[in-house]
């Protein structure tokens, strides 16, 4: 008879073991950021505002828009080759018949450099150009050596692709017609925050 009442109350005490050992789901793992392989092609683009400005008696700084375009291949975990053209715009002023786009342009060769998975920085070489298009007599265009130096950041890293945050600065030296001889070269430069994507 104890027998029977032993194995009775085990069998009710079952149903709540049971219910202890449920396990719940495990939350999903954390996206750990990490450096990408090599021999991946890298393309992207960026977007954002910025000024330009020249080192020269009466020059001064003006707004613009900035855009920039770049491509290439990872060479290596932490550096990646790239191509990149970059443009920064601003509308000339509609008055005293003056009216059009002023444009720094620059086209260079470089590398990107990642520090940390999240941190890059950026150095090309190659030429820039002032361009002004418009109704005045300064219209056309000039050409120099062009230098760019950029740092930026990627908040949102993914394994294949990423959101970047960055600043951008750029600088060409071009010929001063008007300057007196032997100071014939003028440094335009500009500097510009951006938002970008790129698939890597």
């Amino acid at each position: 008879m104890s027998r029977l009442v032993l194995l009775a109350l085990l069998g009710a005490a079952a149903p709540a073991d049971a219910q202890e050992l449920v396990h719940e789901p495990e939350p999903p793992p954390v996206y750990v950021a990490e450096l990408r392989a090599p021999a991946r092609a890298v393309l992207g683009l960026d977007f954002g505002i910025g000024m330009l400005d020249a080192l020269c008696d009466g020059c001064y700084a003006e707004g613009g828009l900035s855009l920039d375009l770049f491509g290439g291949v990872q060479v290596a975990r932490r550096v990646a080759l790239l191509a990149d053209a970059w443009g920064l715009l601003h509308l000339v002023a509609t008055d005293d018949d003056q009216s059009g786009i002023a444009a720094l342009a620059l086209a260079t060769a470089g590398a990107r450099v990642w520090i940390i998975p999240r941190l890059w920085l950026q150095a090309g070489v190659g030429a820039g150009a002032l361009l002004i298009a418009g109704s005045g007599a300064d219209d056309g265009a000039d050409f120099g050596p062009g230098l760019l130096l950029a740092v930026g950041g990627e908040p949102g890293h993914k394994r294949w692709s990423g959101i970047d945050l960055s600043l951008r600065i750029g600088a060409t030296w071009l010929t001063d017609a008007s300057a007196s001889e032997g100071d014939d070269r003028v440094l335009f430069y500009g500097v510009a925050a951006v938002v970008g994507y790129h698939w890597n």
